[in-house]
C-alpha cells in the first residue's frame, strides 16, 4: 500500500526523514549542548550556576506559551514555513550569543530566539507532518521522528569540540548547523494531497473508522469545552510533569539513600538513553492497541515501577528501573498525539496539540519545585515519591475516559460510513 493516486513514489517516507531531521535539530543541540556549555556560560557572563540554569527554564516556557500559536501556524502559513521561521530563529540565536556581552542578554537571547525557535522546529509541527501523511503507522513514524539519538550524540561532540574551537566557535558551529538545514526543509510537503497523493493507509483507516478529514475542525474554545481534551490535559500533565520531577531530583534522591554520586549519574544517563527503544515501542503500541491504550499501559507501569524508588534494594534493580522509565518517558509524547489524532482528526491535529502544551505548562514546571518541597516538608522522598504514583494512578484513569470516547467516536463514525 503505498497511498499514491499515481504512479510517482509515496513521499511519505521522505516526509518522516525530514521531520526527524527537524526534530533533532530542534531538541538536540538546544538541550544536548547546554550541559558542556554551562561552565563556560558561567566563566564568560560571571553568572551563578542558578542563574545560567534558568535559561533551559526560559526555553521550555517559550515552547509551551508559542505552543498555541505554533498549533495555528501550521494550518494558516503551512508547516514548511513554520519550521523554515524555527530554523532561522535558532540559527540568529546561536549567532547572537556569540556576540552577547552579558548574562541578560545571553538569558533573553534563550527565551526570545532559542526557545520559540525550537519550538517552531520542533514536535507540534513534525508530528502535524507525520499524521498529515500517514493515517495508518502513525505511532510507529512519531516513534522514529521523536527519538533522542541527537540528544545523546550532541553532549559527546561538545565536549571534543570546545578545547580546540571554544565556546564561540561551538556558538558558530550549532548556528551553521541549523542554517544548513533550511534547504532541506524547502523540499517539506504538508499533505500528500499537495502533489496528488493519499495519505498512506487512508482508505482502511477510513473503512474501520470513518473518515477523519470529513468532520469539521474543532476551535480551541471548542476543544476546551470537550472532555475528551481536558482528560487528556490532566492525564498527560500528571505523567509528563513527573517525567520533568524524576530529571531533577533523581540523582539527589539516590544520593540521600547511600548511593554515590557517580553510580546516581549513571542511572539517569540510562533513563534518558533507553527513551530511544520507549519511542518505538510505544509508537508501535499506539498503532496495535490505539493511543490511548497505549498510554494507559504506559502510566500503570511506571506507578508500579515507580515505587523501587522509595523501597530498599539493590542496584541492578534500579537499573532495571531506570531502563523501564527512561522507555515510558521517551514513548509517551508519540502515543498522546496517536491519540490526539484519533480523536480530533486531522484538521484539529495541531490546534489539540497547541493548546495542550501550553495547558500542561503548570505541570511540567509545578511538579518538580512541589516534590522538593514536599521532601523539605518530610526530610526524605518518600511522600514526594508517592505522590506521583499517586498521580500516574489518576493520569490512568483520565487516559481511560479519554479513551473511552475516542472508542465511541470510532464507532459512531463507522456507523455513520455504513448508513
Amino acid at each position: 500500500m503505498t497511498g499514491t493516486a499515481g504512479t510517482a513514489p509515496f513521499a511519505g517516507g521522505r516526509m518522516v526523514a525530514l521531520a526527524f531531521m527537524a526534530q533533532s535539530l530542534a531538541v538536540g543541540p538546544t538541550f544536548g549542548a547546554f550541559g558542556p556549555l554551562l561552565m563556560e556560560f558561567e566563566r564568560t557572563f560571571g553568572m551563578s550556576r542558578g542563574a545560567v540554569s534558568l535559561a533551559l527554564s526560559l526555553v521550555v516556557l517559550a515552547s509551551g506559551l508559542f505552543a498555541p500559536v505554533i498549533g495555528l501556524l501550521v494550518n494558516r502559513i503551512s508547516i514548511r514555513r513554520t519550521l523554515m521561521l524555527g530554523a532561522v530563529l535558532l540559527t540568529a540565536g546561536y549567532g547572537a550569543l556569540v556576540f552577547a556581552k552579558s548574562g541578560t542578554a545571553m538569558l533573553l537571547i534563550y527565551g526570545l530566539l532559542i526557545g520559540p525557535g525550537g519550538a517552531l522546529l520542533g514536535w507540534l509541527p513534525n508530528a502535524t507532518l507525520v499524521t498529515n501523511w500517514y493515517a495508518e503507522k502513525q505511532g510507529r513514524m512519531l516513534g522514529f521522528v521523536s527519538m533522542p539519538l541527537v540528544v545523546m550524540a550532541v553532549p559527546l561532540i561538545v565536549v571534543a569540540l570546545l578545547p580546540n574551537i571554544g565556546l564561540k566557535g561551538v556558538l558558530i558551529a550549532l548556528a551553521a548547523v541549523h542554517a544548513i538545514a533550511l534547504p532541506f526543509l524547502l523540499m517539506v510537503i504538508d499533505r500528500p494531497e499537495d502533489i496528488g497523493q493519499r495519505p498512506y493507509g487512508a482508505a482502511a483507516a477510513a473503512a474501520a473508522a470513518g473518515d477523519p478529514d470529513a468532520a469539521p475542525g474543532v476551535s480551541m474554545m471548542g476543544l476546551l469545552a470537550m472532555p475528551a481534551f481536558l482528560l487528556i490535559i490532566i492525564g498527560a500533565g500528571l505523567a509528563v510533569g513527573a517525567g520533568v520531577s524524576k530529571t531533577v531530583h533523581l540523582v539527589p534522591l539516590l544520593t540521600e539513600r547511600g548511593w554515590d554520586l557517580e553510580r546516581a549519574a549513571l542511572l539517569l544517563s540510562i533513563s534518558g538513553g533507553t527513551g530511544v527503544v520507549g519511542s518505538l515501542l510505544f509508537g508501535w503500541m499506539a498503532d496495535r492497541w490505539g493511543g490511548g491504550a497505549a498510554l494507559i499501559f504506559n502510566c500503570a507501569v511506571q506507578g508500579v515501577v515507580w515505587m523501587i524508588l522509595i523501597l530498599p534494594v539493590g542496584f541492578g534493580v534500579l537499573v532495571i528501573d531506570a531502563i523501564i522509565i527512561g522507555m515510558c518517558g521517551g514513548g509517551f509524547v508519540a502515543a498522546k498525539a496517536v491519540l490526539v489524532n484519533q480523536l480530533f482528526g486531522r484538521k484539529s491535529f495541531a490546534p489539540a496539540m497547541g493548546l495542550s502544551g501550553l495547558l500542561t505548562v503548570p505541570f511540567l514546571f509545578g511538579m518538580a519545585p512541589l516534590a522538593g518541597w514536599l521532601r523539605d516538608q518530610t526530610g526524605d522522598y518518600m511522600l514526594a515519591v508517592s505522590t506521583h504514583i499517586a498521580g500516574f494512578g489518576i493520569a490512568a484513569l483520565c487516559l481511560t475516559g479519554a479513551t473511552m470516547i475516542a472508542r465511541r467516536n470510532r464507532q459512531q463514525g463507522t456507523a455513520a460510513t455504513l448508513a
